[in-house]
């Protein structure tokens, strides 16, 4: 089984959708941490983005997984209130910026 299949299977790929806004965001859970997709702006936080996508070599691993998830409906759909959001959002920078810059 490809890599891809066994996140999507493994159900580590998450849409979280805030309510009653309707706002949302994906994520694919790593060996160590949480990356935070956004498929429709073709962005990932995590180092092979910055290396590799942003120069055009290949897009990473996560987006490609989000998307193949999306194409299949197998992803894990997570409700939250609007209200969750702020602290979400910022517990999820906190964490990849501390992955991203190895402190």
């Amino acid at each position: 089984m490809k890599r891809r299949e066994r996140t999507i299977s493994s159900r580590a790929v998450k849409l979280h959708v805030f309510q009653p806004s309707g706002r949302k965001l994906w994520t694919v859970v790593g060996k160590d941490n949480e990356h935070w997709t956004d498929p429709d702006l073709e962005f990932c936080s995590c180092k092979n983005y910055y290396y590799k996508t942003l120069s055009n070599l290949e897009t990473c691993y996560h987006l490609k997984t989000v998307q193949q998830a999306k194409e299949k409906n197998e992803f894990v759909s997570i409700t939250f209130d609007d209200s969750e959001y702020n602290g979400f959002v910022k517990a999820l920078l906190i964490d990849n910026a501390r992955k991203l810059l190895d402190c």
